[in-house]
């Protein structure tokens, strides 16, 4: 996942700088748990594929650093396209708005979105795509009502299991 970052072209106006700054906030997941949510996203890749044609499955798992000011959101879909795409493109703001309007931290809050996707071509597992906000991303009520439909409404109607509860990192063991 990092190797991807580090190598994937740059899309519209992200710079360098952009891609030390997600490879940083990836580098501030816990040693320890850098193995554990390695084997869950590969369990994640596994998963996602195994749905009926013409549904998408989704998979994720945060951790907040413990002031609440960063979010990291690694997570696995079934494919991905434009609908997947603009679908995880709402989820990483949306969460992170949740976040800073329960923190009361906004301006210094941020949060990195990493998703998986599987590749069927053979020339390589799955593909990275990541999305980074920070701070306050004044959305509009509308589309903040649009997201939360979206991503919310499942849970609101009984329909899922929440896996998406975000996760302190480890506490130190005193090395």
């Amino acid at each position: 996942m990092l190797e991807d970052i580090a190598l994937s072209p740059f899309q519209d106006s992200l710079t360098e700088h952009n891609r030390f700054t997600v490879l940083s906030d990836l580098d501030r997941l816990p040693v320890a748990a850098r193995a554990e949510w390695g084997h869950l996203l590969l369990d994640m890749l596994r998963d996602v594929p195994e749905v009926p044609a013409g549904h998408c499955k989704w998979r994720f798992r945060r951790m907040l650093d413990a002031d609440g000011t960063r979010q990291l959101i690694v997570g696995a879909a079934t494919r991905f396209d434009r609908d997947v795409q603009a679908a995880f493109t709402a989820y990483v703001p949306l969460r992170h708005h949740e976040v800073t309007n329960r923190t009361g931290r906004t301006k210094e809050s941020s949060a990195l979105g990493v998703l998986l996707t599987p590749r069927h071509d053979g020339r390589r597992p799955w593909n990275t795509s990541s999305v980074r906000v920070h701070g306050d991303l004044e959305p509009p009520p509308q589309d903040l009502q649009i997201y939360s439909e979206v991503w919310n409404r499942a849970f609101d109607k009984g329909g899922a299991t929440d896996q998406d509860r975000a996760e302190q990192p480890p506490a130190p063991t005193g090395r």
